[in-house]
């Protein structure tokens, strides 16, 4: 007789609930494993500081335009039409090309770091250290879970330039980052970048000016429009022309007589004058100094005074004599502009 097989021990069956008690620990692992997913992925790529970061390096390539990509929106001044007359115009060329670039240079050593709800950047222009804000908007989020920043509308801003006098002075451009921009009248509007610097210059034949300006955001100090006023001040052409004009007037005064005709000096004597011996000596013209503001030219100096020396025999006696005579006087200049000519008129008074 063979032995009947030992029975199979019995099997026990799978509950359900077990089942399920496991795939739910699966599930709320993964959950917690993409909540952390989705966290790290905010820390680290949708952030303030990483927004501000795309937006400075396509600013710092010299790309404008994909600089302005980063905007929420376009401000309205960028895109407004100016009217009939050109009122409300806003040049736009910091925004691209050469100025853009110029202004790209100047800014060394930068480095955005993230504050408290948005970013900075901070930056050296010159021998200067500067910071500013990085406008940021917390738009809606992507695909429900991540952050989505952007680089505020502010963040391209305008300034004004104004030329106190440039109308009288005859100077309708201002170079702007090395580029012609027109003036309306006395003044010039220019969107930028925040942030931007900016070079500013006036080299006419007659008048010269400049300013370097920083466009930071507008919180950073206080203004929404920035306004630049550019002092206009005679070029060394034009003062050296000044120079010439009286020198020439003061030798027209040297004659070999003690009441010279068309000047403001004389002197007066009772003895018998060797006229081959008189010898006037007037002021170093450089004594006059030309300056321009808004009233249009003005020359000041000092007290003026010439001085005569002649040789004389004395009506009485006989004798021999050497006289020195010293003369106040003051001059008449009048200055201004013929077309590209700048003229000026000595007379004495």
């Amino acid at each position: 007789m063979y032995d009947a097989a030992p029975p199979h021990p019995a099997q026990k069956q799978s509950s359900p609930w077990g089942v399920f008690a496991v795939w739910a620990v699966v599930l709320v692992l993964a959950i917690a494993a993409a909540v952390v997913a989705i966290w790290q992925v905010n820390e680290r790529i949708y952030t303030p500081e990483a927004a501000a970061e795309q937006y400075w390096e396509d600013l710092s390539a010299g790309n404008g335009s994909a600089a302005l990509g980063h905007l929420s929106s376009v401000p309205e001044f960028v895109n407004a039409e100016t009217d009939a007359e050109g009122e409300g115009a806003v040049d736009h060329l910091l925004l691209s090309g050469d100025p853009l670039q110029r202004s790209i240079e100047q800014l060394s050593s930068a480095a955005v770091t993230e504050t408290e709800g948005g970013a900075e950047l901070n930056f050296t222009v010159g021998e200067e250290d500067y910071s500013t804000a990085v406008p940021l908007v917390r738009g809606d989020s992507i695909w429900g879970f991540f952050d989505d920043w952007q680089i505020a509308p502010s963040a391209v801003t305008w300034f004004e330039v104004e030329v106190p006098g440039a109308p009288q002075g005859g100077i309708g451009q201002v170079q702007v980052n090395g580029e012609p921009v027109n003036l309306d009248q006395e003044r010039a509007a220019l969107s930028a970048f925040v942030p931007t610097a900016v070079d500013i210059e006036i080299d006419s034949q007659w008048l010269v000016g400049s300013a370097q300006h920083v466009v930071l955001n507008a919180e950073d100090n206080g203004n929404e429009a920035h306004r630049v006023t550019i002092d206009l001040e005679a070029s060394d052409e034009a003062v050296d022309l000044l120079h010439t004009e009286i020198q020439e007037y003061f030798d027209s005064c040297d004659q070999p007589v003690l009441m010279p005709a068309g000047c403001p000096v004389g002197v007066s004597t009772n003895h018998q004058v060797d006229p081959d011996t008189i010898d006037w000596e007037f002021p170093d013209p450089e004594v006059a100094t030309l300056t321009f503001d808004a009233e249009g030219w003005h020359v000041s100096y000092d007290h003026l005074v010439a001085e005569v020396s002649f040789q004389a025999r004395h009506h009485h006696t006989g004798e021999q004599l050497t006289e020195t005579e010293q003369v106040s006087f003051g001059l008449d200049i009048q200055v201004g502009a013929s077309g590209e000519d700048l003229i000026i008129s000595v007379t004495g008074r």
